[in-house]
């Protein structure tokens, strides 16, 4: 009788051992009235997995019972939350986040002091932050089977020419970016004076040179001359178009 009790209590104990080392798929979304919702970050701190919630706030991360889940961003105050049963039973979780509304106290700093997101402890720190264009192509172009609405999007998007839109418009941006950089390294008053370029004409110019299909190629360039290179060529096409 003892040897059964025995063998009844290992199994009880072996199955909530089982029960607690099983990995789920956490699927859920995050809520807010005065905020969007898309570029949350979802982070399982026990197994150290991430994601990242889509324009409509969904996510689906792996979790454990008892593992402690937390969503940053930027617009929302960090939210903790321990995985329970009760959580795991839900076929979609969903998280109100508040908005981040307090201001930072005073801070004086010496003349050594270099403050950095990584100095300051915050959360991702050493994650690259995306802009907003590619923020909307990675939720437009991940597929979700958790139930929530337009779940599908990728497939529509994919078929309706709209992930070929998103993904110009990503290249777009990035090349705009690039542009604005270059122009403050290279194009002051002294080289627009030496290239006969217009200072009001300046933007429309880098706008110009941005349009080329080898700007990418130039701008990456490590030797300034093939930079300088190809703002003297582009120079020569520009005024010769505007005459």
């Amino acid at each position: 009788m003892k040897k059964l009790q025995f063998f009844l209590f290992l199994v009880l104990v072996t199955q909530f051992t089982t029960a607690q080392d099983k990995v789920v798929q956490l699927k859920g979304a995050v809520s807010s009235t005065v905020q969007e919702v898309v570029g949350v970050y979802v982070l399982n701190r026990t197994n150290n997995k991430g994601a990242v919630t889509n324009e409509n706030g969904s996510f689906s991360i792996p979790v454990r019972l008892k593992d402690t889940i937390e969503f940053s961003a930027v617009q929302f105050k960090n939210k903790q939350i321990i995985i329970t049963q009760k959580i795991l039973d839900l076929k979609s979780y969903i998280i109100n986040l508040d908005e981040t509304l307090e201001e930072l106290d005073e801070v004086v700093l010496d003349q050594r002091t270099q403050v950095t997101a990584m100095s300051l402890g915050l959360v991702h720190a050493n994650v690259k932050t995306l802009e907003l264009a590619e923020r909307e192509l990675i939720s437009g172009t991940t597929m979700s089977f958790d139930g929530i609405k337009n779940s599908l999007d990728p497939v529509i998007n994919y078929l309706s020419g709209r992930t070929k839109m998103l993904k110009e418009r990503v290249a777009r941006d990035k090349r705009y970016t690039t542009g604005q950089k270059m122009q403050q390294k290279y194009l002051d008053s002294i080289t627009l004076t030496k290239l006969k370029i217009p200072e009001a004409k300046l933007q429309e110019f880098v706008l110009y040179c941005e349009q080329d299909e080898d700007f990418d190629a130039f701008m990456s360039q490590p030797n300034d001359v093939f930079v300088k290179a190809f703002f003297k060529m582009k120079a020569k096409s520009f005024l010769k178009e505007k005459k």
